[in-house]
């Protein structure tokens, strides 16, 4: 039985080759070298999103490395039972039932983990794009944060700025391709609803308020003073129409500076200062992975 899945192993041996090298030379020079960075890094933009379309990415790798072997698995198992039947290649039902349903299945999921995939890099890319727009505030005095981790979620990017501190929560959504211009990249915004064409939308403004209630109590608790703040909704590359007044600002990417000049609650210089100390404390927390870490070393 086992001689029968022996070319099934040589592919899959072929296939981990590669794998097998590039973690023996990356674990060769994390035995030999250290990274020159003592603290650990800032969160950029996306950060969740990224380290999670790095795990899809292994698990689509690891998918369409067994669509391959599937079949020949079970194609060298009937060549096997061929043999032992004196030569007589007789197709088993069961072997090809229990074929095709595994088969099946990874397919499944195979299509299931590239639909995530895009998704994820999609929203990737809406917040990346936003964080680049948003960093361009610190020339104007602003300090900006990404990937603020909460209470078991994120915030996307949380901005400190003399008028106040915003949190502000990114979607990337796509646009229908039905060839009517900018109809097709229009959201009109109505202060209770997002009006998309062809869908409406209430959860992103019950979102970013959330997180502002959240992070408006962290920062109260963390600084000893009250501190608002108040929620935005960014759609990067849409066309934003507003017919009317919210609680949740919102804007497209490029209409970042518009924050700077919402009249809300102005901060002192001091307060900026804390308020900016307790968010780096939050948000610096990424390892630099490039070598091993060293609890210790020798003089």
């Amino acid at each position: 039985m086992l001689s029968g899945l022996i070319p099934a192993f040589i592919v899959l041996l072929s296939l981990f080759i590669p794998v097998g090298i590039v973690w023996a030379v990356r674990y060769r020079e994390r035995q030999r070298k250290r990274s020159p960075l003592s603290q650990h890094l800032l969160r950029s933009p996306g950060e969740s999103l990224r380290s999670e379309l790095d795990d899809r990415m292994w698990d689509l790798a690891a998918y369409l490395m067994a669509l391959p072997l599937i079949p020949l698995m079970f194609y060298a198992m009937h060549l096997r039972r061929a043999l032992d039947t004196g030569g007589v290649l007789k197709l088993s039902g069961l072997l090809v039932v229990v074929g095709l349903m595994v088969f099946g299945f990874v397919s499944f999921q195979t299509i299931k983990t590239i639909r995530k995939v895009w998704k994820l890099r999609l929203g990737y890319e809406a917040e990346l794009a936003m964080g680049q727009e948003l960093d361009q505030l610190m020339r104007q005095g602003a300090v900006v944060f990404h990937d603020v981790p909460a209470a078991g979620f994120n915030i996307d990017h949380v901005l400190v700025a003399p008028n106040g501190v915003f949190a502000i929560e990114t979607k990337g959504r796509s646009k229908p391709n039905r060839n009517r211009g900018t109809e097709d990249a229009k959201v009109v915004y109505d202060g209770s609803c997002l009006n998309f064409p062809g869908w409406i939308e209430t959860k992103p403004l019950e979102q970013a308020r959330r997180q502002a209630v959240w992070l408006s109590k962290w920062l109260t608790s963390a600084v000893g003073e009250a501190v608002t703040v108040w929620p935005v909704l960014a759609l990067p590359g849409w066309f934003v129409e507003r017919k009317s007044r919210s609680d949740v600002l919102l804007i497209s990417g490029r209409e970042a500076p518009s924050i700077l000049k919402a009249k809300q609650e102005a901060l002192s210089e001091s307060m900026i200062k804390r308020i900016e100390h307790q968010l780096e404390q939050r948000c610096r927390d990424v390892e630099p992975s490039m070598y091993r870490k060293r609890e210790q070393i020798a003089s």
